[in-house]
């Protein structure tokens, strides 16, 4: 007599359960968790300082202040939410793993997008802890600048804003990651398409005589957060596709 076993299916959700686990058990991926909220409140109260005395912040309201005070807890968040989505792939690639996991899932396309699922949620929850973590060290500043809390809805829409600006730089780097298939090129190549290249641009605008800067990732997941239907859509878009898609051809055409 013999008995078969029951075949598995590996739906979405099972594969997101599988990878979610996976990041749980990397101490990496803990060590972003505990910095990215360090970062945000850094900051957040470095800029909050700027609004600390009454007398620098007459004719400043106090939705440029929270604005200001969100968007500089973003940028220091970047680097441990840039670093965490890096590592849910490369982990793999760097110690072989990633062989064993593409035997027991043939489905290539169907495990980037559980990464990607798994990405897109850790980050969402960490943004929006960060951030709320970030406002509250940053309250006590505002306040004595005389800046009273805005509107919760205000509220809310800034908050909102900033954790869909850090998804999508988690999404670019995840992409990014997917073709470099290195830990140290996906953290280099992101941060540097998201924090310098705006720069370069910039200083090349006049030569130009032509918006560049509106071309960088920064600014374009900025604003697609304020104006979805803008111009500046596609060009996030382009941003996070075009390594999305090398990486996804490279995966199915290739071995691990």
């Amino acid at each position: 007599m013999t008995t078969s076993t029951p075949e598995v299916r590996l739906t979405l959700p099972r594969l997101i359960g599988a990878e979610w686990l996976k990041v749980r058990t990397l101490r990496s991926s803990w060590f972003c968790l505990a910095v990215a909220p360090l970062l945000a409140a850094g900051g957040g109260a470095l800029s909050a300082l700027g609004f600390a005395d009454p007398e620098l912040t007459g004719g400043v309201s106090a939705r440029d202040a929270v604005t200001e005070v969100l968007a500089s807890a973003s940028a220091g968040l970047q680097i441990a939410v840039v670093v965490l989505a890096v590592l849910v792939l490369s982990s793999e690639y760097t110690g072989g793993a990633i062989r064993v996991t593409l035997v027991a899932v043939p489905r290539r396309l169907g495990l980037t997008a559980a990464k990607a699922a798994v990405v897109t949620v850790a980050v969402t929850v960490l943004a929006g802890l960060s951030l709320t973590i970030a406002y509250a060290v940053a309250f006590p500043l505002l306040d004595r600048g005389g800046l009273t809390p805005p509107r919760y809805g205000t509220m809310q829409a800034l908050l909102g804003a900033e954790i869909g600006y850090s998804v999508l730089v988690a999404l670019f780097a995840f992409a990014v990651t997917l073709t470099v298939r290195n830990t140290a090129a996906g953290v280099g190549l992101t941060l540097g398409a998201v924090l310098l290249l705006r720069v370069v641009l910039f200083m090349l605008d006049p030569l130009v005589r032509f918006d560049l800067q509106s071309l960088a990732f920064a600014p374009a997941a900025t604003r697609v957060w304020t104006d979805p239907l803008s111009s500046a859509l596609p060009v996030v878009a382009a941003w996070l596709l075009v390594p999305a898609v090398v990486g996804a051809v490279n995966l199915v055409r290739r071995d691990a």
